[in-house]
């Protein structure tokens, strides 16, 4: 039987490009989010991708911490041989500006929602013999923390924490676990979340429109390296350069990606 996928907050963006990814591959898939039309409607494009059955569940993950969707998933479909933590906000904004609410909120989605599903899957395939894929999308941010991204970086961090900290124990099963750390995508929130505290510089903000990754091809790469078995997935290519900069002169590194931002 064909694999089963279950992708979260897979409506739109990244979510819904590894819906048609792993649709390709010819896999099952079981698509969250909150939006029932969107679903619907990537549902509907994922269908003509593959012969596997796609199937939705709407539902609001901040409830449980996505215990209830994934309950609902295995009584469904099964237990999911892939799953992709993905469902996130932005979390961007000054310290100060955002509200306790706010930011509770971003921590909770971003962090308790994908360690609790996280946890659900590999109690569910520790002790498979078959290879699972456990793909949590975290973000160039768990490394290196942009400014005006505090709560952002923070919960991000949360996931790359868990991968290293789980490592040991993963080693003695079949459970694959990708912690992707992807830079600036092109997804809509550069202009919502991003552009308001950049420097007022043409130039500038046309460079890092430019420079923003694309959701289709960063789900291409995601899918192709979880199946390979890699642990750590950076992207773009040149982010990994940045990233051992880092090791060596984190001091240097920061002042560089504040460059851009606007100063209080």
């Amino acid at each position: 039987m064909a694999k089963l996928v279950m992708i979260t907050g897979a409506s739109a963006g990244l979510g819904e490009q590894l819906a048609y990814a792993f649709a390709r591959q010819q896999m099952r898939l079981l698509l969250l989010g909150r939006n029932r039309e969107r679903l619907q409607q990537v549902a509907r494009q994922a269908t003509k991708l593959t012969a596997a059955p796609v199937s939705i569940l709407v539902g609001d993950l901040l409830d449980d911490n996505g215990q209830q969707a994934w309950r609902q998933c295995v009584a469904k479909c099964g237990v999911p041989d892939i799953l992709v933590n993905n469902a996130a906000l932005s979390g961007f904004g000054a310290v100060n500006d955002l509200s306790l609410a706010k930011a509770q909120t971003v921590l909770q989605l971003n962090a308790l929602v994908p360690l609790r599903l996280s946890q659900l899957f590999i109690q569910a395939h520790q002790r498979d013999e078959r290879p699972s894929y456990l793909i949590n999308i975290a973000s160039a941010g768990a490394e290196l923390a942009l400014p005006y991204a505090a709560f952002h970086s923070a919960s991000k961090a949360a996931l790359l924490g868990f991968a290293r900290g789980s490592q040991a124990e993963l080693q003695a099963t079949q459970i694959n676990l990708m912690t992707v750390l992807p830079s600036l995508m092109a997804t809509g929130h550069f202009k919502q979340a991003t552009l308001p505290y950049l420097k007022s510089n043409r130039m500038l903000v046309k460079l890092m429109t430019s420079i923003q990754l694309a959701p289709e091809k960063i789900a291409k790469k995601i899918v192709s390296s979880s199946l390979q078995g890699r642990q750590i997935l950076r992207l773009p290519q040149g982010y990994q350069w940045v990233a051992r900069l880092n090791c060596l002169a984190p001091s240097l590194v920061r002042k560089i990606i504040a460059l851009p931002y606007q100063t209080r």
